[in-house]
């Protein structure tokens, strides 16, 4: 049985699904084309279901995840973290606003309430904004016409033995002239244990209920409203604060008209407006114990308002000719406030004090040139004019309060990115080899969080901006019983942007982001067999390597080359028994002190095997009943990437935020 995910979650969204159509649990998602992958966002995933949206797209070869504990990790793909991967959701961006990475944006994501997830490798997209160097993910909804009046729904229910619970509900109703659809999660986790029963300081419990009002008047119209809130707190391991709120309000305006015109085959117009108001302290999920650093409960309240428009026009000139072209603005602004002594001085008493605004205008064209029936050549350009202003007066510089000299500075760049590439079909077979440039502006958390300096200043906010230049190249290949799928790539990097917390300034450490040279070079790849009617098999390997050329060493951060192998065998029509064994190799190639916004480098690791387990009932059309043991040998490990572990009161120490031991869940999915 033969089928992608992209048919899968067709199927699956359909009042009719055949006998012979059983959805399966999914441990390695594979890939549509050489260079973009869509899967279904809510079908059920081996590890354990996917909590938010860097679980999700760990299920991806070539992503990796930087762990703090049990939730909110930032995702990393190809050795690349931060704002070099865009986070698309409901058409627009939700920006963080811890200074500490405690809520990057996927962190706000709740995978099962989309109903797709596409991501785009590479710089080979100018469409979905500024800087995507690395890659473009994008949390899609469904939003097609209802031929008639239905309701469509999805729950889902998680168990585990870990002390993870959690419900999902996704209900669409409406007809031909319009829908309402409401999407709602709840979910918690207790500390969880890592191999050797050692309890790591990783509970959390978040909620959202997302909301769509949508009209429908012809097949050509859509236009909807959108709302949503969600809120939460996390536990992390890696550092002496917990995150106690984790408020989010989006508001979205999205319209959609095809046969636009004569000139204008599709018209898309997006609004959107994003607030985060984010709390870290040291007392509400831990016992607070005074240290030198804090003496008195402490919190942090971060808060960001992001707001953005993106007009996208489609023009089919001929049959050899299709055009795609718009513009897109977005600005937001950062606040911040500090209470050094909460029980006196609450921090919800406090001004709030603006320390950095950012502003961008972009304007963007994609080509499509049909070569010939089974070819095209596919490029794209981007011009964006960047501003931004440093609003803080003070920075904290060795241990004291010194005046900032880029204070009230506004920084302007005009930066340009753009990609090439040529593509091709045949009856079974897929292939591309594309060129993409791209020119990243300086994240907050690069030149305005972390109180970082620069090389010369106590200040980081004048760094260079990031020029990345890459060459990509895929091939699909279909045989009988075997499906093969490769990607490789090369990249280079001037004025990287590294954050360095070990470099030499003044005969001292100290936290600096610095402009470097650097190179990247990779694949990806996957095998999928079918051995037999009931046997499938798939293997999926990927690896990065990078150099920092500029200090002649390798570069930070920089995931072990990975090997998954995976098999499903289909026991009856109903039952289905599947396996996962996870194969990472050491990593040796480090540079302690150095890496990203979301981590540093620790040490070298050693390599780890994991095997997993799960079983799938397909109890009717609609229900799908699948339970799983995870890490089945206990073993005690931490991926290469995860963070330090830090002191907390009642908990042992540990050296780095280990995995979970074995575990055990049991998953409920309910379509209708």
């Amino acid at each position: 049985m033969k089928r992608t995910l992209l048919s899968l979650a067709i199927a699956s969204l359909s009042s009719i699904t055949h006998a012979d159509e059983i959805e399966k649990i999914v441990v390695i998602a594979p890939m549509q084309t050489p260079i973009t992958l869509t899967t279904d966002a809510k079908a059920v995933r081996q590890p354990l279901p996917a909590q938010d949206g860097a679980d999700l797209l760990s299920s991806i070869a070539g992503f990796s995840l930087i762990k703090k504990g049990g939730a909110s990790a930032d995702p990393v793909f190809r050795g690349m973290a931060g704002s070099r991967i865009a986070i698309i959701a409901n058409n627009g961006q939700t920006l963080g606003g811890c200074g500490s990475r405690m809520d990057p944006p996927t962190a706000y994501i709740t995978p099962q309430s989309y109903d797709t997830l596409k991501v785009i490798k590479g710089p080979q997209t100018v469409l979905y904004g500024p800087g995507n160097s690395a890659a473009t993910v994008v949390f899609e909804r469904e939003n097609e016409r209802l031929a008639k009046s239905e309701i469509i729904g999805f729950t889902n229910a998680v168990l585990s033995s870990q002390g993870r619970h959690s419900i999902n509900s996704d209900i669409k109703a409406g007809n031909e002239h319009g829908y309402a659809r409401i999407a709602a999660n709840y979910s918690d986790a207790d500390d969880y244990e890592d191999g050797n029963g050692t309890e790591v300081h990783s509970a959390y419990e978040r909620w959202n209920i997302d909301t769509e009002f949508a009209y429908t008047p012809t097949d050509d119209a859509f236009y909807s409203i959108t709302y949503g809130v969600s809120d939460g707190e996390v536990a992390y391991a890696d550092r002496m604060m917990d995150g106690s709120l984790f408020d989010r309000e989006n508001i979205g305006l999205n319209i959609k008209l095809s046969s636009f015109s004569s000139l204008i085959e599709e018209l898309k117009f997006n609004a959107y407006y994003n607030y985060v108001d984010h709390i870290m302290d040291n007392h509400s999920l831990r016992p607070f114990v005074a240290n030198m650093m804090m003496k008195a409960p402490t919190s942090s309240n971060p808060d960001r308002k992001t707001y953005g428009a993106n007009l996208t026009l489609t023009s089919e000139i001929n049959t050899q000719h299709t055009f795609v072209y718009g513009v897109d603005y977005q600005a937001n602004e950062h606040r911040n406030r500090v209470s050094r002594d909460q029980i006196n001085n609450p921090v919800e008493t406090m001004p709030r004090q603006i320390d950095a605004e950012f502003r961008q205008l972009g304007v963007f064209a994609e080509f499509e040139y049909q070569l010939s029936r089974s070819s095209q050549w596919v490029s794209g350009l981007r011009i964006d004019d960047w501003q931004s202003e440093d609003h803080r007066t003070m920075l904290n510089a060795m241990m004291s309060m010194k005046p900032n000299p880029t204070a009230l500075q506004t920084r302007d760049d005009t930066l340009l990115s753009g990609f090439s590439r040529y593509q091709a079909q045949t009856e079974n077979s897929s292939y591309f080899v594309g060129f993409g440039v791209t020119e990243r502006f300086p994240d907050y958390w690069e030149v305005v969080g972390g109180s970082r300096g620069s090389e010369t200043s106590i200040s980081a906010f004048n760094v260079d901006t990031e020029k990345t230049m890459q060459l990509d190249a895929g091939l699909i290949k279909q045989f009988t019983d075997v499906n093969f799928n490769f990607s490789v790539f090369y990249n280079q990097i001037d004025d990287y942007l590294l954050i360095d917390n070990m470099f030499k300034k003044m005969n001292m450490m100290s936290k600096v982001t610095r402009n470097i040279d650097a190179e990247t070079f990779g694949f990806e790849g996957e095998v999928m067999w079918q051995a037999s009617k009931a046997l499938q098999l798939t293997g999926s390997i990927n690896y990065v390597k990078g150099n920092n050329l500029t200090d002649n060493l390798a570069l930070a951060q920089q995931p072990p080359l990975q090997l998954r192998i995976a098999s499903n065998y289909q026991l009856s029509d109903k039952w289905q028994l599947g396996g996962l064994l996870r194969l990472v190799r050491h990593q040796h190639r480090v540079a302690i002190g150095q890496g990203n916004i979301a981590g540093q480098d620790i040490a070298a690791t050693a390599g780890f095997g994991t095997l997993s387990l799960n079983t799938n009932y397909q109890y009717s059309d609609a229900i799908q009943l699948s339970a799983g043991v995870d890490n089945v040998l206990d073993k005690t490990y931490a991926e290469h990437l995860s963070r330090s572990g830090a002191a907390v009161s009642g908990f042992d120490q540990i050296d780095r935020v280990n995995e979970p031991g074995r575990t055990l869940w049991a998953n409920l999915n309910w379509r209708f």
